[in-house]
């Protein structure tokens, strides 16, 4: 190696743990899914920095140790990329992967140097060919699997790709060069190139990766902020604002609509006899069991308390009875099994009310759906009941 890149690779290695150091500190403002995925981002950094540095001090040290670790070091410092984007989507990520792939890659080369003294092309091929794989799973999960990918991903995965091609370059450049003692087969200038590449990438992906993080962090604020803490449906005010813009689309192209809202019969008693605990599970199973017999198309939002609302577009008043028939069936079935455990019973009523010409705004929809639940609560309770047609 060159003087100038081995000035290359030691301001690799200072940026590297620079960059490590600072994401990790930045990562204890975020959450757990996506303080994972960061704290993989940063020890990849660090693993990167110190597998460059001693590149820098090759020369000093034991060939045949610290080369076949820096190259180990640089391929799982690549894999914990790899982590890093999985982690932050919430994926599982392959446990032990950078141990794994780290010592593979550090075996493989030091076996290499066994067979073939000397060689550091061959090792540059085998660290080459397993970095630019791991970059190029990285650059297909950024761009094409990467669920609410937004302008940042498509940026890191332009990073990634540009250093898959580089690294693809080196590789193939290299390749004519394996042998014996043959170091100065792969030119410096090819080296100094991929080393400003590596050296542009560590300056500018982080940057977008915490650009990345940062939207997956408003992501969770705005489900934080739309989804009830205790159901996982909507909050009531999501739901409200949801309902008046499906109201607005039936009105306007005469769809149906149809609108239902479920309260737990005598909650008050199950609370006392059982305890606020065992209650927020019957609201909890009660949320569940509707959601899961809902069509995609459906909302389903708590309004407070005990008390749930569900919107169904498309959706007339015979199909809104069979839909509302379903759901107190299955509540009855399903929750009372549960209230079964602490000999309390779990019913539900339903008021409902199908959309007509003469319904002017939302708000009508929901006077006569809670006019009507307060109908099957007077007539029984664990019943359907339907609002007139019109107000």
């Amino acid at each position: 190696m060159n003087v100038d890149t081995i000035v290359i690779a030691l301001v690799i290695s200072v940026l590297g743990y620079a960059v490590g150091a600072s994401v990790l500190l930045a990562s204890l403002n975020y959450p757990r899914q996506i303080r994972r995925g960061l704290q993989s981002f940063a020890y990849g950094k660090l693993l990167m920095a110190t597998a460059f540095l001693i590149v820098a001090f090759r020369d000093g040290l034991a060939t045949d140790f610290f080369i076949p670790l820096a190259n180990g070091l640089g391929c799982a410092s690549v894999s914990l990329n790899y982590v890093a984007i999985l982690r932050i989507q919430g994926k599982a990520a392959p446990p032990r992967l950078a141990i794994s792939v780290g010592l593979v890659v550090a075996i493989a080369c030091f076996i290499g140097l066994k067979i073939s003294p000397g060689d550091f092309n061959l090792l540059r091929a085998i660290s080459g060919v397993t970095a630019a794989m791991f970059l190029l799973v990285i650059t297909v999960e950024l761009l094409l699997l990467y669920q609410g990918r937004g302008i940042a991903h498509y940026m890191s995965g332009g990073v990634i790709l540009f250093n898959f091609l580089a690294l693809v370059v080196r590789v193939w450049i290299n390749a004519a060069y394996v042998g014996p003692s043959d170091d100065a087969g792969l030119s410096d200038g090819v080296e100094r190139v991929v080393y400003a590449v590596i050296f542009l990438s560590n300056v500018i992906g982080p940057v977008i990766f915490l650009l990345m993080a940062g939207d997956e962090f408003n992501k969770e604020l705005q489900i934080l902020a739309n989804t009830d803490g205790l159901t996982g449906v909507l909050t009531r005010r999501r739901f409200l604002e949801l309902a008046e813009i499906e109201f607005r689309r039936a009105k306007r192209y005469g769809r149906p609509l149809t609108l239902l809202i479920i309260d737990i019969d005598r909650f008050k008693a199950i609370n006392d006899q059982a305890g606020h605990p065992f209650g927020d599970r019957i609201i909890k199973a009660v949320a569940d069991c509707c959601a899961a017999n809902l069509r995609p198309e459906d909302s389903i939002g708590r309004l407070g308390g005990e008390e749930f609302a569900i919107l169904l577009p498309e959706s007339d008043l015979d199909v809104g009875e069979r839909i509302a028939e379903r759901l107190r069936a299955n509540i009855e079935r399903s929750v009372g099994m549960l209230g079964a455990e602490k000999a309390v019973s779990v019913t539900c009523s339903v008021g409902g009310v199908a959309m007509t010409p003469d319904h002017d705004s939302f708000a009508s929809l929901i006077e006569q759906s809670d006019a009507a639940l307060y109908q099957a609560k007077d007539r029984g309770r664990n019943r359907v009941q339907f609002a007139n047609a019109a107000a």
